[in-house]
């Protein structure tokens, strides 16, 4: 151990493991438990919740120690590329290193287990979810779930209602021990993931570390799937295996475990119809892609309309999907530009919550739009990037971004196959402004804390200045300016331009010049196949 720690000292393993160390020793005074709770009468928490400057000092010590984290992801990156020869060794190890202290820690950056809770006693009490809200429970304060969300109907799907009554009902009232459970399958969904991932980059010729480095180490799957236990890693888990299965030509598994994804979480029936796609084949035609779709559609619905019947919910999930966000982050592109022209509309004496609302539905038909168009095309579009650009579209044409759904989008582009440069460097910033995002997240602090002027300012500015110096720092290490970056684009832009012409020029006869004389000559003949092309391709 005394070598190891020596030959580690100072590597980005020791570094995200103390990040992590000081996030679970945080998370005891200001991670989130439920009011009614037996935990705080420890008295281990007791002490540490017993007074306004523990909470505050407390909540300042998981901020740096999550920024920390991410300075660690950072320079795991460039250890990755310095040392190939033990990359994918090195990012396995330090990735469970990392999560070691992180499955240990009181929940934080989420509250949504306790929802996981409370729905699950919504079952067991036989009420339905899709038109109770948790509400509906006497007491329900005190399973510790977001007020926010008190009378919100779920946007989950059967299986993962059904797999809430199971834990609930096997754990009784303890909702300890069903929040443990619940981040249990959020680890192992994490681990599964990484497992599949690791499979479709060896299927698919591509970089494994670099993938994996995005989505098992990654500090936005370790602050929210790790330690939020998000079902939104079950959700994955499964749609990505379901990918894999597609890939190496077995359909039905693959319908079948995006199926389990969408029962998780409606937002996977973008996957069905890209499963549908590689069951056509590289040859496939509009008619023959529509009747694999009809396939998978049918199977997928079929066995979710007995989900319904069986779980005894309904189909309440579809009313998901078709329902605008209830709640809005200010830095969502669509509600940063249906506030401003709305803003506007209301300064010259109009309408503006009506130009808001047209704008935030015109996003969803655009979306809708997009989704459609990106999968009916036949262009040679690979598979896994029409579903990247799917869920890009979705989250983007939303009021509402969590981190999670960022997560959605980082997982299914880094698996598309994302090339160095531009496109990672992408990924990298995205990756670090929703970790920073998931830092900002309320605590479970004092009100006097919480509402203190002076200590929110002190937390966003730490965690502000946090996200643009480790911004700054990334692209100082990798030699990027902003000329460079527009360059950059400017090419990749140009090379997209290129690749459209060229797959327009191959799909379009090229017919061979004739002469106005020949044109006579052969004006009554009959061209054969060989007439119709050339190889001078001017």
């Amino acid at each position: 151990m005394k070598r190891f720690l020596q030959r580690e000292s100072g590597s980005p393993l020791i570094l995200g493991l103390v990040a992590s160390l000081f996030i679970a020793l945080g998370s005891l005074g200001v991670g989130w438990l439920g009011p009614g709770t037996n935990v705080l009468s420890w008295p281990v928490i007791n002490v540490l919740r017993s007074s306004d400057v523990a909470g505050y000092t407390l909540s300042i010590v998981v901020i740096l120690a999550s920024i920390l984290l991410i300075i660690a992801w950072l320079k795991l990156g460039v250890q990755l590329r310095s040392k190939p020869a033990e990359a994918l060794r090195r990012v396995i190890v330090t990735s469970v290193v990392w999560a070691i202290p992180l499955i240990c820690s009181v929940p934080l950056y989420t509250r949504d287990m306790f929802a996981y809770v409370a729905q699950g006693r919504l079952m067991l009490a036989g009420f339905n979810p899709y038109i109770d809200g948790i509400s509906a429970l006497p007491g329900w304060f005190n399973i510790g779930v977001d007020p926010m969300w008190a009378n919100a109907k779920t946007p989950y799907g059967p299986i993962f209602l059904w797999l809430e009554q199971v834990i609930v009902g096997a754990v009784g009232t303890s909702p300890i021990t069903a929040i443990a459970l619940f981040r249990m399958i959020a680890v192992l969904s994490v681990v599964g993931l990484a497992f599949y991932a690791y499979r479709i980059a060896r299927l698919r010729q591509l970089d494994p570390v670099k993938i994996l480095w995005f989505v098992l180490a990654s500090p936005l799957i370790m602050f929210n799937f790790v330690v939020g236990g998000h079902n939104d890693a079950l959700m994955l888990l499964c749609l990505v295996a379901g990918l894999y299965y597609a890939l190496r030509k077995h359909p039905l598994v693959a319908t079948l475990l995006v199926t389990a994804a969408i029962g998780v979480k409606p937002i996977a029936l973008l996957a069905l119809p890209v499963v549908g796609i590689i069951w056509a084949g590289q040859n496939r035609t509009l008619r023959g892609t529509i009747k694999y779709w009809l396939a998978t559609f049918g199977i997928s619905g079929a066995i979710l309309v007995g989900l319904g019947y069986i779980t005894n919910v309904g189909y309440g999930w579809i009313y998901t999907l078709t329902t605008p966000g209830s709640v809005s982050h200010w830095y969502a592109p669509v509600t940063a530009v249906s506030g401003t022209i709305g803003g506007l509309f209301d300064a010259v004496g109009l309408n503006g919550s009506m130009a808001s609302e047209v704008i935030r539905l015109g996003a969803l038909g655009l979306m809708v739009v997009f989704v459609a168009w990106i999968m009916l095309t036949m262009r040679p579009i690979d598979p896994l990037i029409r579903l990247a650009l799917a869920f890009a579209a979705a989250v983007l044409s939303s009021t509402v971004i969590h981190p999670w759904y960022a997560a959605w989008v980082i997982v299914l582009f880094a698996l598309a196959g994302i090339k160095r440069g531009l496109q990672t460097h992408i990924l990298v910033a995205v990756s670090i402004f929703f970790a920073s995002v998931s830092i900002a997240e309320t605590m479970d602090i004092p009100d006097a804390v919480q509402g203190d002027t002076t200590s929110q300012i002190i937390r966003n500015a730490t965690i502000s200045a946090g996200a643009v110096l480790l911004i700054l720092a990334y692209c100082i290490h990798e030699d990027l300016s902003v000329g460079l970056l527009v360059r950059r684009t400017r090419d990749a832009w140009h090379g997209f331009q290129l690749r459209r012409a060229v797959s327009r020029a191959r799909s379009t006869p090229d017919f061979k010049p004739v002469s106005h004389q020949a044109s006579n000559d052969v004006s009554a003949t009959t061209l054969s196949p060989t007439d119709l092309s050339s190889n001078d391709h001017r």
